[in-house]
C-alpha cells in the first residue's frame, strides 16, 4: 500500500510505549484508570479547554507543555476532579503516584480526569491501585474502556504513514462543544518529529476535527487533547495529515455517540469567505436544537437549517445575498427548488440512513469546512436529568434505564399503557418476517418473549410463506420488517391503513384474505429504524402500514 497518504491499520502500539487499563474504585466495578508509560522521555504538546472553570488536571498540565520529558499519562474516569474540595491536591497526588512508577519527577507526568463536576476525588484509591494497573497486560481496549463515562462505545483510530504508527484514543458523549479538543483525546506516535512541528499540527488538526463537532453546545471544563511521540521511528517533517486523519475519526465517533443520539449529522459549508467562517456556520447549523430535533424526526425541515445559517452569519457580522445560498439535504436540493418538495420521500430516505447530510453554499468564496453533530432525542434529556449511572461489569458505561429513574407519575403511565398491551398480546402468536434488521432487533425479540408473545421468526422467505405460517399457527399478526417505511400505493406514498382490495400486486399472495378475515392483521414497517418493532406493536399510532379486513 502506498505511503503517500496516511492509511488506516488495526490498532497497534507505537514503539516505546505501553498502555494499561484497570480499576481503582472510582467507579463501582468498571475500569476507571488508564495508564500510559513510555520507556524513555517523550516529546509532548497539548491543547486544552478555554472554559474559565477549568479542572485541576487542565491547570496542572498547561505549564508543563510543550515538553521533551513526558514519561506518563494517567487518565481517571468517573470523577472530573473539578471545583471540588481538594482538587488541586488530588491532582498532584495522581502525578506523584504515576511519576513514581515511571521513575521520573511529577513534571514529567500528565493527568486527565472526566466525570461529574464538584465531587471530591479520592486520589488515594488511584495511587494505591496504580502499581496493579501497571502490572496488567498491555491492552489498547482496556485503556480505551477505562476512559469511558456515558459513552456507549470505545473510540480508537490508528493510521500508518511513512513508516510511523499513529494511535489515537478518545472519550466523549455529552458536554461536547469543544473550544479546542474533546473531553479527552490522546494520540501517540513513534515518528521522530520536532516540537514546533507537533505544536503546529495539533493546533490545525483540532481546529478541523474536535473543534468542528457538537452534541449539546456545552464546552467541558476538562477538555484535553495530547499529542506525544517516543521518537523511536522514522523522521517525519509534517505530521499534520496523519494527526488530522486520526483526530477526525475520533471526532466523528464522538459525535455519532452523542448522548441519546440515533443518527450522525454531517454539515458541510462551501463558498464562505474564509475556512474559519465556514467552520463556524457548519457547527452552528449542526448545533441548532431545532435542526437537531427535526433530524431526530427525519423531518426535512430545511427552513430550520436556513434560520440557523442566517443567525450564524449575523453573529459573524456577515451579509450573504439570498441568490448565493443553496441547501441540500441527503444530497437532494431543498432550496431553492422549482415546485413542491417530495417531503415523504426525503423523510423515508433519512429514516433509512444512520448518517444525515446537509450541504450548504453561502457564496463564491474559498472557505470550505465540515462539522459533525447528532440528532436531539428524548433520551438526551433523560440521560442528563437522571442521577443513577449504571456501570455493569465489563459492559458499556451507560445511563441507567431502570424504573427508578422515572418519576412516580411517569411510572404509573408506563405501567398502565404496558398492561393494556400485555393483556391483549399474552400467549398470542406473531409471525415476524425479517427482511431488514435494526441494531435492536434481537433485543426487541427477547423483550417480546418476556411479555408473553410467542414470536415465530422467519428470514429469507417470501410474504406468501409468512402468510402460510401465520394461518397454520393461528397468529394474530404478521409483521414484516422491510427496507421501506411501509406499503406504497400507486401514487408512491406510504399508506397507513390498507384493505386487501387496495394492495399492490406484490402483496396479493394466496391465503392473505382468509388470514385477515380471522381478525388478524399484517404490518409492514421499516426494519432499519431503531426499535421499530416495539413502536409498531406497543403504540396505537404505529409507524408503518397495517392491512386488515
Amino acid at each position: 500500500m502506498s505511503d503517500s497518504q496516511p492509511h488506516d491499520i488495526s490498532p497497534s502500539l507505537p514503539k516505546g510505549v505501553r498502555l494499561m487499563g484497570g480499576h481503582s474504585g472510582i467507579k463501582a466495578s468498571r475500569l476507571d484508570t488508564a495508564l500510559l508509560i513510555a520507556d524513555a522521555p517523550m516529546r509532548a504538546v497539548g491543547t486544552f479547554t478555554r472554559n474559565q472553570c477549568a479542572a485541576a488536571c487542565v491547570l496542572g498540565n498547561r505549564p508543563l507543555l510543550p515538553s521533551t520529558q513526558i514519561r506518563t499519562v494517567t487518565i481517571v474516569s468517573g470523577n472530573a476532579n473539578c471545583y471540588a474540595a481538594g482538587d488541586a491536591a488530588a491532582d498532584q497526588m495522581l502525578r506523584r503516584a504515576s511519576a513514581a512508577l515511571a521513575a521520573c519527577g511529577p513534571e514529567a507526568a500528565l493527568t486527565a480526569t472526566t466525570g461529574p463536576i464538584g465531587v471530591p476525588l479520592d486520589a488515594r484509591k488511584v495511587a494505591v491501585a496504580l502499581p496493579q494497573v501497571l502490572r496488567n497486560r498491555v491492552s489498547i481496549d482496556d485503556f480505551a474502556d477505562a476512559m469511558l463515562t456515558t459513552d456507549t462505545v470505545r473510540k480508537v483510530a490508528c493510521v500508518q504513514w511513512q513508516g510511523a504508527t499513529f494511535l489515537g484514543i478518545a472519550k466523549g458523549s455529552g458536554m461536547i462543544h469543544p473550544d479546542m479538543a474533546t473531553m479527552i483525546a490522546v494520540c501517540v506516535t513513534d515518528a521522530d518529529i520536532t516540537l514546533p512541528a507537533m505544536q503546529e499540527a495539533i493546533s490545525l488538526a483540532t481546529a478541523r476535527s474536535f473543534n468542528a463537532i457538537t452534541v449539546d453546545r456545552d464546552t467541558s471544563t476538562n477538555d484535553t487533547a495530547l499529542f506525544l511521540t517516543t521518537a523511536q521511528g522514522p523522521i517525519l517533517v509534517d505530521p499534520l495529515p496523519a494527526l488530522t486523519r486520526v483526530f477526525e475519526q475520533l471526532a466523528v465517533a464522538i459525535a455519532r455517540d452523542g448522548e441519546g443520539a440515533t443518527r450522525l449529522c454531517r454539515v458541510q459549508v462551501r463558498g464562505a469567505r474564509t475556512e474559519e467562517s465556514a467552520r463556524i456556520c457548519a457547527r452552528d447549523v449542526a448545533g441548532s436544537d431545532l435542526v437537531k430535533a427535526a433530524l431526530f424526526a427525519c423531518d426535512p425541515n430545511w427552513g430550520r437549517i436556513a434560520a440557523a445559517l442566517g443567525a450564524s452569519l449575523a453573529r459573524q457580522n456577515l451579509t450573504v445575498a439570498r441568490d448565493e445560498v443553496s441547501i441540500e439535504l441527503m444530497q437532494q436540493r431543498v432550496f431553492p427548488v422549482d415546485g413542491p418538495l417530495d417531503k415523504p420521500g426525503l423523510s423515508a430516505l433519512m429514516r433509512s440512513s444512520d448518517t444525515l447530510t446537509v450541504d450548504i453554499t453561502v457564496g463564491q468564496g474559498l472557505g470550505d469546512a465540515t462539522a459533525w453533530g447528532c440528532d436531539l432525542t428524548y433520551d438526551y434529556v433523560r440521560i442528563n436529568a437522571e442521577a443513577p449511572i449504571a456501570y455493569g461489569h465489563n459492559a458499556p458505561v451507560r445511563s441507567a434505564l431502570d424504573m427508578q429513574t422515572l418519576t412516580p407519575v411517569l411510572k404509573k403511565g408506563v405501567l398502565r399503557e404496558a398492561l393494556r398491551y400485555l393483556h391483549e398480546f399474552d400467549r398470542k402468536t406473531m409471525v415476524l418476517l425479517i427482511q431488514a434488521e435494526a441494531p435492536t432487533t434481537d433485543d426487541d425479540l427477547a423483550l417480546l418473549r418476556l411479555t408473553g408473545i410467542r414470536p415465530i421468526v422467519l428470514r429469507n422467505v417470501g410474504i406468501d410463506t409468512a402468510v402460510a405460517v401465520g394461518r397454520d399457527n393461528e397468529a394474530m399478526k404478521i409483521v414484516v420488517l422491510s427496507a421501506d417505511d411501509g406499503i406504497r400505493l400507486g401514487d408512491g406514498q406510504v399508506a397507513r391503513e390498507v384493505k386487501p382490495a387496495e394492495l399492490p400486486r406484490p402483496w396479493l399472495v394466496p391465503g392473505l384474505e382468509e388470514f385477515l378475515k380471522t381478525g388478524a392483521t399484517l404490518h409492514v414497517i421499516n426494519g432499519q429504524v431503531h426499535a421499530a418493532l416495539i413502536e409498531e406493536l406497543f403504540t396505537d399510532r404505529g409507524i408503518g402500514t397495517m392491512v386488515s379486513a
